[in-house]
């Protein structure tokens, strides 16, 4: 037996005492769902704003974003026993229309928050709330400097994000991101892995409590007429390796390999785009074997799907350390729904009720707990918690 089986059996065996499930125990129970909109957001159909939700933690505390009725941003925190913190920034700016605000990215189990905010001049700058409620904002000690955010925060409060430099040759068309490392001593490092043109940080989960980091990265010829899209785990000690999922198609236009979280037993999951320009989800074992996955639909369960397939498919977001893997998919009627699969590759669709037409699953507790989006039949975003 593989050591992360061994692991995710211990695990697996630890949470099941916790919460109090006998072994005997064999019938599946459905999964619950609470829809809640959080303090002053929005409800003006068809312009994005509502309640998202974007990470949860192994004590149930969810994070995400708020888009008030004036589209300006704010964080929030959901506690288990559904109250609220809404979260801030000081120097948040307050127009709406340039998206300013307080964005938030990533949540550690102590309640540390990585984030960015937007001030009333349109500067991106990262920061970490730390548990007592204290903003320190980053600061990058270089004259090109042109912008970042924090996505990401492990229990250690190691922070990873992207930045921007004016020296590179940024346009609408290509943002040329580059990843840097925040310890909580404030000594900072920034990196791209080799070769990289752009590299980008996923979101929540991309660093785990061992400091490994995933995401993607593009290589991309001088004049950027040509890319290939790579996926990569930076180990704490700043190691790279470099993998393409199998049946990947490298060409951003259509295709690409795209991490977007890794576990503590170094498991990464995303997804992938084919000849086809139809996306599969991957898990990605520590020791680095792949195992692809659909939710079967049209698009996914043929080698020859329908053109007006193209940029569809399957789209994990999250998992844990049990190896249940979130995301979302492209239902039949080109809708997106949740999903959850089990680590023995078990796949099942999170439908939500009266959700309106949209449902997506951004993140996954180890106890299987899991926090997303809905959006109703006007276009208003809410958030969402199912439990197992």
């Amino acid at each position: 037996m593989p050591s992360s089986m061994k692991i995710r059996r211990s695990v697996a065996l630890i949470l099941a005492g916790t919460l109090g499930v006998g072994a005997a125990a064999n019938a599946e129970p459905p999964l619950t769902y609470k829809i809640f909109d959080a303090p002053g957001a929005g409800t003006t159909p068809g312009v994005g704003q509502g309640t998202l939700g974007i990470d949860i933690n192994d004590f149930a505390v969810s994070l995400g974003l708020i888009r008030d009725e004036n589209s300006v941003r704010h964080g929030y925190l959901r506690f288990a026993d559904g109250k609220f913190l809404v979260i801030d920034h000081p120097s948040a700016g307050t127009n709406g229309a340039n998206g300013e605000g307080t964005r938030v990215g990533g949540l550690n189990a102590l309640g540390a928050v990585a984030g960015s905010v937007r001030d009333p001049v349109d500067h991106d700058l990262p920061f970490v709330r730390d548990p007592d409620g204290n903003f320190h904002t980053i600061t990058f000690n270089t004259p090109d400097f042109g912008g970042g955010n924090g996505d990401a925060i492990n229990l250690w409060g190691v922070m990873v994000g992207n930045f921007l430099k004016l020296s590179d040759p940024n346009s609408l068309a290509f943002l040329h991101y580059h990843g840097f490392i925040l310890n909580p001593n404030g000594s900072m490092t920034v990196f791209d892995p080799p070769g990289s043109t752009m590299t980008e940080i996923p979101g929540a989960r991309a660093i785990n409590d061992f400091g490994a980091i995933t995401g993607d990265y593009w290589v991309c010829s001088t004049d950027l007429s040509t890319c290939a899209v790579h996926g990569f785990i930076r180990n704490a000690n700043g190691k790279y390796v470099s993998f393409d999922a199998p049946g990947s198609n490298p060409d951003p236009d259509f295709g690409g390999t795209y991490p977007q979280a890794i576990n503590a037993l170094g498991e990464v999951t995303g997804y992938y785009g084919d000849s086809n320009s139809v996306f599969h989800g991957f898990v990605r074992s520590a020791d680095g074997r792949f195992t692809t996955f659909d939710f079967p639909t049209t698009c996914t369960k043929t080698a020859s799907p329908p053109q007006d397939c193209a940029l569809e498919g399957t789209f994990p977001s999250a998992l844990n350390v049990l190896g249940q893997v979130v995301g979302t998919y492209a239902g039949e009627d080109g809708n997106p729904y949740g999903f959850l699969r089990e680590a023995d590759g078990t796949i099942k669709k999170v439908a939500v009720p009266n959700a309106g037409d949209v449902t997506q699953i951004q993140a996954i507790n180890d106890f299987g707990q899991m926090t997303g989006i809905v959006t109703d039949s006007n276009s208003v975003d809410h958030g969402v918690i199912v439990k197992p």
